[in-house]
Parts: C-alpha cells; sequence; structure tokens
C-alpha cells in the first residue's frame, strides 16, 4: 500500500472514531448522569410556580436549543422569584424509571416546557408552552413568549 493509500486510511479511521466518541457516548453520559428519578421538595409557600422541562434519553439539537432558551428566559427575568423560591426550575428525563409518571400527569408527547402552578404543595393547574417548538427560530419571541407565561403564572400571587 502506498503511503497516499495508508494516509488516506488512517484519517478514515479517526474520523469513524471520532463520530462513534460523539454520536455514542453522549447519550450514555446523560443517561448516566439523569438515572435517579426527579424530586421536587414540597413547599411550604402558598404558591410557587415549577417550570419543568421534559425531555427524553435522545436529545436533538432542537430539544437542546429549547431548554437552554427556555432556562436563560426565565434565569434572565425572574431572579427575584427564583430566590424567593416562588418559582422552581427542573430539567427531567420522562424515561428515568420513577419519571414515567410525568408523561400521563402533564399529556406530554414531545419535550415539552410545562408550568405547573402549586397552592400549598398541591398542583392545581398547568400549561404545556406548546409554541416554543414554532418560535425555536426566534429567540427574542421565544423570550418573549416563555416569560409572558411565567409571569403571568406568578401574578397576583402572595
Amino acid at each position: 500500500m502506498s503511503a497516499r493509500g495508508i494516509g488516506i486510511l488512517v484519517a478514515a479511521l479517526a474520523a469513524v472514531s471520532i463520530f462513534r466518541s460523539v454520536s455514542w457516548a453522549e447519550p450514555a453520559k446523560m443517561a448516566a448522569v439523569s438515572e435517579q428519578p426527579t424530586y421536587v421538595t414540597p413547599s411550604v409557600l402558598p404558591h410557587r410556580v415549577i417550570a419543568y422541562y421534559f425531555h427524553t434519553t435522545y436529545r436533538c439539537a432542537s430539544c437542546r436549543t429549547i431548554e437552554a432558551y427556555s432556562h436563560e428566559a426565565i434565569d434572565s427575568a425572574f431572579a427575584g422569584p427564583i430566590k424567593a423560591g416562588r418559582l422552581v426550575w427542573k430539567v427531567v428525563n420522562v424515561e428515568v424509571k420513577g419519571n414515567e409518571h410525568f408523561t400521563k400527569d402533564y399529556q406530554l408527547y414531545t419535550k415539552s416546557l410545562v408550568l405547573v402552578n402549586e397552592e400549598r404543595g398541591k398542583p392545581t393547574q398547568w400549561k404545556n408552552l406548546a409554541k416554543v417548538w414554532e418560535l425555536l427560530n426566534d429567540k427574542p419571541k421565544f423570550f418573549k413568549y416563555v416569560q409572558a407565561e411565567v409571569d403571568g403564572y406568578l401574578a397576583d400571587r402572595p
């Protein structure tokens, strides 16, 4: 085999090795991080809002973007309620044993951002912010939508 042929073979093997480590290690790494079921400590507050981002073990680029934008939109606009415990952010892998109930509880059919109102530690209402998928490619509108929905859940509460 010529030196050029060996060089091409080495480059091809390196590319396959890189592809395998990126495409297969990532989900396995994520699954290992999220093996415990999600638990939200009961609140002693009269009212709080939980912003859940629900996902599965496999996560595409759009799913990761929705999670990142949602977290950033909430963190950037609601530092006070977060610090006071009136707003909680939770990321939940619904495929982890013990988390399956979330799919039924919130009628999930895909990766979702869901706001839950709690009164004295009990969920009283919830809303799936399905429009996040439509606004995925418009970050300012995405932020405005998420922040308006969260603000509505926090409004007029002690």
